[in-house]
């Protein structure tokens, strides 16, 4: 049975109460909750204060808004809260990252789905196909297998990355390297040390590749393409 966080479980954890705290205008903040997910999934329900998850975690699930969570290592994390402050000390697997307003840092994931908005995500290390999508989300990591960028306003950096694709406005790529590269929509920034294939489909689209040759294709208004050599 998944194991689930209630309200009530967070006042049980804070029963000793100052009794100058009696009588207080404004509500108390609950305590943290510390719970083990005992080699388990654990969801993190709603209205809960912060969470400190301990253990060998399988799929955990943040439903909470306005806390900080502390995690292990994980086979899955899903996220739909907002104004979350997210860290993981190990790999968190699979990542659905919704809602808004959130920040998580972990040292490495497997696929990465970024939905929602203002949502910023920070991984030291490798993770795998990722998408960014709706708008003004931020991705950065050491690699990226494959990515997809569709929406507005969104910046990804990466040291190293698969192809990627971008489809919409306003986004902001940037790389030491990338197999391949493909934008169409407009207004978007691309900039990578070495890029071998560059397809821009739109209009007010700027490329740079500052290192190599390049094999350029580009169709549309007002792009400016600034590549090292051209294939």
């Amino acid at each position: 049975m998944t194991p689930v966080l209630s309200r009530a479980a967070a006042a049980a954890s804070a029963l000793v109460v100052s009794a100058a705290l009696v009588g207080a205008t404004s509500p108390a903040r609950a305590a943290s909750v510390v719970l083990d997910c005992a080699g388990g999934p654990v969801t993190i329900a709603p209205t809960l204060d912060d969470v400190t998850l301990t253990g060998v975690c399988t799929d955990v699930r943040i439903e909470a808004s306005i806390i900080t969570v502390a995690l292990p290592a994980a086979t899955s994390l899903a996220v739909s809260g907002a104004n979350l402050e997210i860290t993981a000390t190990g790999p968190v697997g699979t990542v659905t990252y919704a809602g808004g307003n959130n920040t998580l840092v972990a040292p490495s994931a497997g696929d990465v789905a970024v939905t929602g908005g203002n949502n910023e995500a920070t991984f030291a290390g490798q993770i795998g196909r990722t998408s960014v999508v709706e708008g003004n989300n931020s991705v950065r990591a050491d690699s990226i297998d494959r990515l997809l960028v569709k929406g507005g306003n969104h910046v990804v950096k990466a040291t190293e990355v698969g192809p990627v694709t971008i489809k919409g406005s306003n986004a902001t790529f940037s790389a030491t390297t990338a197999s391949k590269v493909l934008v169409r929509g407009a207004n978007n920034s691309v900039r990578l040390a070495r890029l071998p294939v560059l397809k821009i489909v739109g209009s007010n689209n700027k490329a740079v590749v500052t290192k190599g040759r390049t094999k350029v294709s580009v169709r549309g208004a007002n792009n400016v393409v600034r590549v090292e050599k051209r294939a």
